[in-house]
């Protein structure tokens, strides 16, 4: 996989997570039907109350207070799972997409020979060692490069350091 294929696989799969969020979010959550969400003040669970809790006063508060609590369950299952439908497909396909990009990495495309002429190339043409076992195989790079390996004059060290001597220096 290049580095083109992954973005354009990242960013498709974010765009999609994204539009799926909106588009069912806003489907599940503007469009709720209007007996789908109950509390303790809307008129349907005061209609329930007033005619299914008669008795004494700790009847009717039980009463009350079960249908309460049983309405705020109902309220809470179905928001819960409108959320969840909202946000469970984009995690899934997000785990996916990291499976995925882990299994499947960039791959590195390693030039031979003289692809240009910088100094990097040149020197790795010149310190190749080919193949263990037959020479007419593909060379293999030295697992490090010494400066003495690559270096493009004889005796680098001694220019170098006539170079930074001062004059007056006898050594």
């Amino acid at each position: 996989m290049t580095k083109t294929k992954r973005a354009a696989l990242v960013w498709s799969v974010t765009a999609g997570c994204l539009l799926w969020m909106a588009l069912v979010g806003w489907l599940l959550f503007a469009l709720l039907p209007p007996g789908a969400i109950e509390h303790h003040g809307s008129t349907t669970v005061k209609d329930r109350m007033a005619t299914q809790c008669q008795g004494s006063f700790r009847d009717r508060y039980e009463c009350k207070e079960a249908i309460i609590v049983e309405t705020g369950r109902d309220t809470f299952w179905t928001l819960a799972s409108r959320f969840l439908a909202v946000v469970v497909p984009p995690m899934l396909l997000s785990a996916w997409l990291s499976s995925y990009l882990r299994r499947n990495p960039v791959r590195v495309v390693i030039h031979h020979g003289h692809e240009g002429n910088d100094w990097k190339s040149r020197a790795q043409m010149h310190v190749a060692v080919p193949g263990e076992g037959h020479h007419d195989g593909p060379a293999q790079q030295p697992k490090s490069f010494k400066l003495d390996d690559i270096a493009p004059v004889e005796d680098w060290k001694s220019r170098a350091q006539s170079k930074t001597r001062h004059p007056h220096d006898p050594t």
